[in-house]
């Protein structure tokens, strides 16, 4: 399956199933937190989705 975050808005992440178009909604705080329930195998991939992209923005803010 693909994912896409589609959104980003503090404290809100959305990632998108590009197959089904069913959206997922993350809440950022200690951790990343599902708001939405879903299949968890498409739970646990736009999770992993969302963490990557929080990964890549902090190291892009990140100083060098």
């Amino acid at each position: 399956m693909s994912f896409k975050v589609v959104r980003h808005e503090h404290p809100n992440i959305l990632v998108v199933n590009r197959q089904t178009y069913e959206t997922y909604r993350f809440t950022v705080g200690e951790d990343v937190a599902s708001t939405q329930d879903g299949p968890r195998s498409d739970l646990r991939e736009a999770h992993r989705t969302a963490m990557a992209f929080l990964a890549r923005s902090e190291r892009a803010r990140a100083p060098r």
